[in-house]
């Protein structure tokens, strides 16, 4: 009997933002393949979708088992994931799934735990090409470097390896789409991480309504991103003439990402290989110096956890309206009924199902770890740098459609989400009571969270690839 259950690609694309999306709105037609693949009879954009946390290693373990970051803790208080929570490669393949993982993130690899549960499992790095891309799509890639990197030059800061990933998703494809049985895929990519350097291509996509040349404004775009510390610590008081710059480099190194899902979405197109759904999104976004933030650090600000997300391939999500509020919980929650997953599997898991029920709030989480260390790396290019703007500890964010109500070290605030930088709480005390009474209520089914002791440990070569995404490694 011929199985009919999907294949599954997900594709999580680093630090992209809703609203710089073609979909949202963006004036700027950066995503037009994003937009594409959303206008399609059986897809949807869900420009609504919050992600779980600020940052790749919290968001990812949340995608990659279903719960929020203060159930697994991985990101929050964990290195690494703790051995007790089942992941969402480990429920598709015992439902008879193939299961392969990409990624081009150390944080999503072996070293944090999220390669449990993946039969097939790649972490990519310029350390390791060969042996994982191999030399035709190695060689494919260095004969269109122009295309697909900033030059000929030896930072590998300024090159984009989005095209490797892309082109070894598309052998994975092909390997497993003709088999019997239906495979899940996940692939990471660098997305529009910083630095902001867009592939010479699309350097001047988007410059032509700038002060600055293409040539100065990617230099700019650089070296803020780069060196995001140091700015933050100066308030990220940026220039109309440099942030027109960052918000043009950005915005091309999307636009490069964007065709690279185009060109993934068209190799699944071109196979006979049966009911298929396809979902890219961003595992969180990036500041573009509101807040005082460039990156993301520090803040849950929307700009930050508020993602586009497509659906492709799955009927029933056109019911769903573009700007339901979801999380990527509950479209893991989806993609786990169709597969035929149990009620009882479904039901260990903290999304919901928005085919079937209406989320009133989204929920996401930032620790005080991860704030202790970007406080440090600020101090050190400014000792009296202005950090009162930010919550210290665990912070929690409670997002409804037009508010965001926080919860940290000082005490509960209410923001509306066209005005991140104002407490309302006192104007509007019944909003902040029905946030504060979802969250208080809602902790109850979180649970204390898991806790484990293991210390993750990385490969010279891990440190050295999110050493050129701008981490400072110790």
């Amino acid at each position: 009997m011929t199985d009919t259950r999907p294949n599954i690609v997900w594709l999580n694309l680093d630090s992209i933002r809703a609203d710089r999306t073609s979909m949202a709105g963006y004036h700027r037609d950066t995503t037009p393949n994003m937009r594409r693949i959303a206008d399609g009879p059986t897809s949807r954009a869900l420009t609504n979708c919050v992600s779980h946390a600020m940052w790749s290693l919290p968001s990812d373990s949340s995608i990659l088992t279903g719960t929020y970051p203060s159930h697994h803790g991985t990101g929050l208080w964990n290195d690494v994931l703790p051995e007790g929570i089942t992941t969402i490669p480990e429920r598709f393949a015992e439902l008879g799934y193939r299961t392969v993982g990409l990624s081009q993130n150390a944080y999503c690899s072996e070293s944090t735990g999220l390669d449990r549960g993946f039969q097939d499992f790649t972490w990519m790095d310029k350390s390791n090409l060969l042996q994982t891309a191999g030399p035709k799509i190695l060689l494919k890639y260095l004969l269109g470097l122009r295309k697909h990197s900033a030059g000929f030059t030896t930072d590998a800061s300024r090159h984009r390896p989005e095209f490797i990933a892309t082109e070894l998703a598309k052998r994975r494809i092909s390997d497993y789409g003709g088999s019997d049985e239906p495979f899940f895929m996940f692939v990471h990519t660098q997305g529009a991480h910083l630095p902001y350097i867009p592939p010479l291509p699309y350097r001047d996509a988007f410059t032509d309504d700038i002060e600055m040349s293409t040539e100065e404004a990617a230099d700019v775009a650089f070296d803020r991103s780069m060196n995001y510390y140091r700015e933050i610590a100066n308030g990220c008081e940026f220039s109309s003439e440099v942030k027109e710059a960052i918000d043009a480099m950005y915005d091309g190194v999307l636009a490069y990402a964007d065709h690279q899902v185009g060109d993934l979405f068209d190799h699944i197109q071109s196979l006979d290989m049966g009911p298929t759904v396809f979902v890219v999104t961003g595992d969180h976004g990036d500041l573009l110096g509101e807040h005082g933030v460039i990156g993301h650090q520090f803040s849950l600000h929307d700009g930050l956890v508020n993602v586009p997300t497509v659906v492709h391939g799955l009927p029933s999500v056109t019911d769903l309206p573009e700007d339901a509020l979801v999380q990527h919980i509950d479209v893991m929650q989806m993609l786990l009924d169709e597969a035929g997953a149990s009620d009882e599997t479904l039901s260990e898991l903290q999304g919901i199902d928005p085919r079937e029920e209406t989320r009133t709030y989204a929920l996401s989480q930032r620790g005080n770890e991860t704030y202790e260390t970007a406080v440090e790396q600020v101090r050190k290019h400014n000792p009296d740098a202005d950090l009162d703007r930010f919550q210290s500890g665990l912070v929690h964010a409670v997002r409804s459609d037009e508010y965001k109500w926080l919860r940290g070290d000082r005490g509960d605030e209410l923001y509306r989400l066209d005005d991140e930088d104002t407490d309302v709480s006192a104007d509007h005390p019944e909003v902040a009571d029905e946030h504060r009474e979802f969250f208080e209520t809602f902790s109850e089914r979180l649970g204390r969270g898991e806790r484990n002791a293991e210390q993750r440990e990385m490969s010279d070569a891990m440190k050295k690839q999110l050493s050129d995404l701008g981490y400072v490694m110790d």
